[in-house]
């Protein structure tokens, strides 16, 4: 299921999968309010980390970072980082102890629950013809596939939004290191991020 799954994220073309969301929109998706709490970064049951090298931050780590910091950058609207109260994507859609927790302490219009479900950095190859000799290079393809859900705080969804990011490493003649799979895959997760910072935006009525 983990493989099938990861190689339909991996075909797909990001436009392709560029909106899932509970309404019609073609070039936003609607959050109401002007306060956003991100509530959780994880990984659904059965993914985890792809080609993560030791030490190194993880995929949803680096992830939540860069989306508060491209948030930020938007301005649409007041955004706070409540991962530390311990809040999962399953606690947001019922009351639970953590949930109420959560309101209480993080008061906000909607509060964000993101699935990761592929981030990594692969090694490729391609064939270029170089006069009348075909060469075979190497780089690695960063991909990063999160899904954000908006809950208000009874526990409706709002909104259901997911993009893919994606960077592909220069190609060379011969396997890069593991230096640069780690910087294509930071900089697939810092396009899903931004792509998903862009997405989302408050009602008409809402914006400054």
């Amino acid at each position: 299921m983990n493989r099938r799954l990861t190689r339909l994220l991996s075909g797909i073309a990001p436009l392709a999968l560029a909106l899932i969301t509970t309404g019609c929109a073609t070039s936003a998706t609607v959050v109401p309010g002007r306060t956003l709490a991100l509530a959780s970064v994880e990984y659904p049951e059965g993914f985890g980390a792809v080609g993560l090298q030791a030490g190194e931050t993880p995929p949803t780590a680096r992830f939540a970072q860069s989306f508060l910091r491209e948030l930020g950058r938007e301005k649409q609207y007041e955004v706070v980082d409540a991962r530390n109260r311990g809040a999962k994507f399953a606690d947001l859609g019922k009351s639970s102890a953590r949930t109420e927790a959560l309101h209480r302490d993080v008061p906000a219009d909607a509060y964000l629950a993101v699935r990761v479900y592929d981030c990594a950095a692969r090694p490729m190859t391609e064939t270029e013809v170089r006069g009348q000799t075909r060469v075979t290079v190497y780089f690695f393809r960063g991909e990063c596939a999160p899904e954000v859900t908006a809950f208000d705080a009874t526990g409706k969804v709002l909104a259901t939004v997911q993009q893919i990011g994606r960077w592909d490493s220069p190609r060379q003649d011969r396997p890069d290191s593991v230096t640069v799979q780690s910087q294509a895959l930071s900089a697939a997760i810092d396009d899903a991020a931004k792509r998903l910072a862009r997405e989302i935006r408050p009602t008409a009525a809402e914006k400054k």
